[in-house]
């Protein structure tokens, strides 16, 4: 498989990049992986000197709204392109000339040749600064579009043709909303600057003059959940989509000011008097016009199709203090919610989902377990666990492997090397419902719920029976249906592996990692739709 990244030299692109050629493969039209043998930076200017060394990479200095030199880049079919190169808001106010030809003509350019070839996938960066005028209240990704720039008026233009060339069987189409992306490692021109500044600038040592006030409220995310959103968007299957023929949707994202940021970076960091001073100086212009952009984007359908978001802002702060500063920065041990790749992924009284992915040679942050706390695994993966204090040891995980950890007793602090490949991928749900409140609080004991094995219905098989959870295991082969009472009084569904399902988790499709909260008993019915993929479940019974 080829793939083309446009805006490649830039700091998503290379991101992006990265991800790619360290995960080897993307999902084609078929719904197959595809190993990926040709990646393609396209974009103007000098390549980065941090550009990985790679026989797969291919450098494309050009300019896209050339429509000749974009027409070169497409030479088979199943291509998988990554628009990312676009003006940004604060030039789009300065020049409309060239903002028009880059974000609309640039696209343009990009959709022609998609159209020749087949089965190719463009995958595009939009923006929440299409919103603008609005009511009151959450982004919807149905919220009527009236943007106040020149940005954002070209990125709704071609959201809307976007949706049209795939409707048209011209190309297969899926428009991510970005939020605003914190913090660039670099100073930009994008009128929400102040909200990477705020994170870049004391982590670096240096004062930090932010042109907002401090109480503004703004839609953010770090680029790592985001990488991950845009290539998982890449891999779903067009039937994903197939309720609406809208492709466009509203990423994941945190909704907070810049006096939220300045508290999460004081919460990560060892020593908060190393960091460089913030100070306010507000531009009326300047906000009336930020005023306009995303302030709370609402993500249910990105979500509900897989997509996540950083579990806090804290996370943030502390995944750019390690990944561009000095990680001897940071406070020694991260609590869990604050790790960069534990994203959250459900929660209430009773568990927290957090969901965890390592690209091979990734490691994470020195973090904390407080939770008992059963772990899915989704790959066989190859990694290496380092406790606090301990030597490394290296452990193998065995795809539908299921362990539990006896963290509210003995804390686990720890850091997860993957030396892969693959992505190492698991879900850590946390039984909270009999445990403290994360801050070392007596354990606050629910009244338990015994548990009968005898009044299972056939075919859910008892797997792992722990203190606070039982788990059990549902397989369904392609084609078929099951029906039974699930007896339980709570019970949280995990997807192992997925299709497209009817019955009492709704009719959808069911990806590995998909998580449901039911109370119960439960009258379930579960049908298999088409022939090609089988359906495994845990099926947790929450004892608490």
């Amino acid at each position: 498989m080829k793939v083309i990244i446009t805006g490649g030299f830039g700091f998503l692109g290379l991101h992006v990049c990265k991800r790619i050629l360290a995960v080897g493969e993307l999902v084609g039209a078929d719904e197959s992986p595809h190993v990926v043998r040709k990646l393609v930076l396209f974009d103007a200017g000098s390549p980065p000197k941090d550009l990985p060394e790679d026989s797969r990479i291919e450098i494309r200095v050009g300019d896209i709204t050339n429509a000749d030199e974009v027409k070169s880049l497409f030479d088979e079919d199943g291509i998988v392109v990554f628009h990312l190169a676009s003006v940004m808001s604060g030039q789009g106010e300065k020049d409309f000339d060239i903002c028009w030809k880059v974000n609309v003509e640039g696209t343009r350019n990009l959709l022609e040749p998609c159209r020749v070839r087949r089965d190719c996938k463009l995958i595009f960066a939009s923006s929440g600064a299409c919103f603008g005028e609005r009511p009151e209240g959450p982004e919807m990704d149905t919220t009527k579009l009236l943007p106040h720039t020149s940005y954002g008026m070209t990125k709704a233009c071609m959201e809307l043709v976007i949706n049209d060339f795939t409707r048209r069987g011209f190309v297969d189409g899926r428009v991510a909303r970005l939020p605003t992306v914190i913090p660039r490692p670099e100073p930009n021109s994008g009128l929400p600057a102040a909200f990477s500044d705020v994170l870049r600038e004391p982590l670096r040592g240096r004062p930090a003059v932010l042109r907002l006030r401090p109480d503004m409220r703004h839609a953010v995310c770090g680029y790592r959940v985001l990488v991950r959103n845009l290539i998982h968007l890449a891999n779903l299957p067009a039937a994903a989509f197939a309720e609406s023929i809208d492709r466009c949707m509203n990423m994941p994202s945190l909704s907070v000011t810049l006096q939220d940021l300045q508290k999460s970076l004081a919460s990560v960091v060892k020593d908060p008097s190393m960091l460089g001073s913030i100070s306010y100086e507000p531009d009326a212009e300047l906000c009336a016009k930020l005023s306009t952009f995303h302030q709370n984007m609402d993500a249910t359908r990105a979500r509900a199709l897989g997509m996540m978001g950083d579990s806090s802002a804290s996370a943030i702060a502390a995944d750019f203090a390690a990944e561009y500063v000095d990680p001897l920065l940071l406070k020694p041990v991260v609590e869990i919610y604050e790790e960069p790749r534990h994203w959250l992924a459900f929660s209430n009284e009773h568990v927290r989902v957090f969901r965890v992915e390592n690209p091979p040679g990734d490691t994470t942050l020195m973090h904390v377990h407080r939770f008992d706390s059963l772990y899915f695994f989704f790959t066989a993966a190859k990694v290496q666990g380092t406790k606090l204090n301990e030597e490394a040891k290296d452990d193998t995980l065995s795809c539908g492997e299921v362990r539990y950890g006896d963290h509210g007793n003995c804390l686990l602090t720890h850091k997860i090397h993957n030396k892969g490949p693959p992505v190492m991928m698991c879900l850590d749900v946390e039984l909270a419902g009999f445990q403290s409140d994360g801050n070392d609080a007596p354990a606050t004991k629910r009244v338990r719920i015994e548990a009968d094995s005898s009044r299972l219905p056939p075919g859910l098989r008892l797997t792992k029976e722990r203190p606070g959870a039982n788990v059990h295991n549902l397989d369904l082969a392609a084609g078929t249906s099951w029906a039974g009472r699930i007896p339980f009084a709570r019970a949280l569904f995990v997807v192992h592996r997925g299709a497209h399902v009817r019955g009492g988790l709704g009719d959808r499709l069911l990806k590995p990692g998909d998580v449901f909260f039911r109370e119960g008993p439960i009258d379930m019915k579960l049908e298999v739709m088409g022939t090609r993929r089988d359906v495994a479940l845990w099926v947790v019974e929450l004892l608490y």
